[in-house]
């Protein structure tokens, strides 16, 4: 069986009653009564007083709307989409140029390869092609990337 120990419990309850006891007798009910229409006047005071001031945290509020701002704002939207278009375009046919033109130097280059007899080496006009492939390949990499 397990033993409670009332102890600490029944020190809670006086110390609760004795600090009832406490603010009842030391505070009153006539200061708290007078206090409350002070603090209610305080604060519609404070809620009704509309001021221009920015006050501290809260952000600024929008500025009115003006149809002639939004009118040359649409345009500008526009201006900039066709733009991103073009270049997007144009993008695209380099990019599809670029793909054409790798593929044409890799088919030359395998018919090189064909073409020569079996030796461990390669020639340095073999060397320098595989260069130029795999620079044009990286930069395909980058234009695919979007850079």
């Amino acid at each position: 069986m397990m033993t409670m120990n009332l102890e600490p419990r029944s020190g809670r309850r006086a110390f609760l009653t004795r600090w009832k006891s406490i603010v009842l007798t030391g505070f009153g009910v006539a200061p708290v009564a007078t206090a409350i229409p002070q603090l209610a006047n305080a604060l519609s005071a404070s809620q009704t007083a509309h001021t221009p001031v920015q006050r501290p945290g809260f952000p600024a509020p929008p500025a009115p709307a003006d149809p002639g701002v939004q009118d040359t704002d649409a345009s500008q939207d526009t201006n900039q989409q066709a733009a991103k278009r073009a270049m997007a375009a144009r993008n695209e046919k380099e990019f599809r140029e670029g793909v054409e033109k790798l593929y044409q130097m890799a088919s030359e280059l395998k018919d090189e390869l064909a073409q020569s007899p079996r030796m461990n080496v390669l020639s340095v006009r073999m060397y320098k092609k595989t260069e130029e492939i795999e620079k044009l390949a990286k930069q395909l990499k980058s234009k695919a990337k979007g850079g």
